[in-house]
């Protein structure tokens, strides 16, 4: 069991963490809890390296699922082993909370969106990006058919939900700038695993941040029909959805040791696209996968997520130096990180 604080506030809330979290799939947390967008765990300082031969604790994404499979893959086929790599992996309480857990010491491994590793770095905690998961962004401002939307504008006096990234509001915040709204002009609750189940209960009006091979699905799955407007299509520079972060003392103390982790994670990927169907029952047997979608929700899922994966781990660094001057100058960074000290592709093996 983790235990994750979200701070409100100055008061701490605890939000108890069992095998059935979750992520990218969707459907109602067991135990949900509110979160804000300075959500953050606490701190452990003066938290040891791990030491190459022992446990690793990576923290994905979400719940387990298609847009983590090459993680999912190496860890049940053995390729962690491989490399003399005792891997455990674990979900996040929200969604989106990878980097922090990864930056108080609490994790050593996370999966996180690109983003959200430069808000982190930005504010001052020591992580570094080793290789890609999802190089294009598949982030989606997505809303129902029929629900009388029909662009931006109309999103006007609406609920726009969130899965609580730090960034997300930034990034909400550009695309209402271009129909001339405000974040006042909206409402934007951070709902973690539960953007799915709100849009489709009516709850909410239109989910920022989902993506069309996870929540898109999802909604389809269960007879809904999304109507999907990608962020590169709102005026939102490219960038790696998906990037794998650890400490940087920790992989300037053990580069071998993270080597060998890329190395694994790049093989079971590379396994996950050539055999779909292992990949599937990858998933449906993990516990922390999510434990309300049906086998048709997340073979589709999976379907169109595979072609996404990247297979080689490589970070376009010039793309990425892109988003940190976007960031800032959009004003969610007060500081643009080095992208040489954040991003680094030194631990593919070729």
């Amino acid at each position: 069991m983790r235990i994750a604080y979200v701070l409100g506030g100055m008061a701490a809330v605890a939000a108890l963490l069992a095998g059935c979290g979750g992520g990218g799939a969707d459907g109602a947390a067991p135990e949900s809890v509110a979160v804000t967008s300075d959500a953050r765990p606490e701190k452990r300082p003066h938290v040891p390296c791990p030491v190459p031969s022992k446990r690793l604790d990576v923290t994905l994404d979400g719940r387990a699922g298609a847009e983590n499979i090459g993680m999912l893959m190496a860890e049940r086929k053995g390729y962690f082993g491989d490399v003399g790599l005792n891997v455990l992996t674990l979900v996040p309480a929200t969604p989106e909370l990878a980097a922090d857990y990864v930056a108080a010491g609490a994790d050593d491994i996370g999966i996180t969106t690109q983003p959200q590793a430069v808000y982190t770095r930005a504010i001052g905690e020591p992580i570094v990006a080793i290789g890609s998961v999802i190089s294009k962004p598949t982030a989606a401002m997505i809303w129902l058919k029929g629900s009388g939307i029909r662009d931006i504008s109309d999103l006007e006096g609406k609920v726009i939900a969130t899965p609580g990234g730090s960034y997300q509001e930034g990034f909400l915040e550009q695309v209402l700038a271009k129909e001339g709204l405000t974040l006042d002009d909206v409402e934007v609750p951070f709902l973690g695993y539960e953007v799915v189940k709100k849009l489709l209960d009516g709850e909410v009006d239109a989910i920022f941040g989902g993506s069309p091979n996870l929540q898109g699905e999802a909604l389809e799955a269960q007879g809904a029909k999304p109507v999907v407007t990608p962020v590169r299509e709102l005026g939102i520079p490219t960038y790696d959805e998906l990037v794998i972060v650890a400490r940087s003392k920790c992989v300037a103390q053990h580069p071998a040791m993270y080597r060998h982790f890329m190395t694994a994670v790049r093989r079971g990927t590379k396994a996950a696209v050539e055999d779909p169907r292992a990949a599937l029952q990858v998933i449906e047997e993990d516990i922390e996968a999510d434990p309300e979608a049906s086998r048709k929700q997340t073979e589709a899922q999976l379907k169109a997520t595979l072609p996404l994966l990247s297979e080689g781990g490589e970070m376009d660094l010039a793309r990425a130096s892109d988003l940190i001057a976007w960031m800032h100058g959009a004003e969610m960074i007060e500081r643009e990180p080095s992208v040489d000290r954040l991003f680094t592709n030194d631990y593919l093996a070729p």
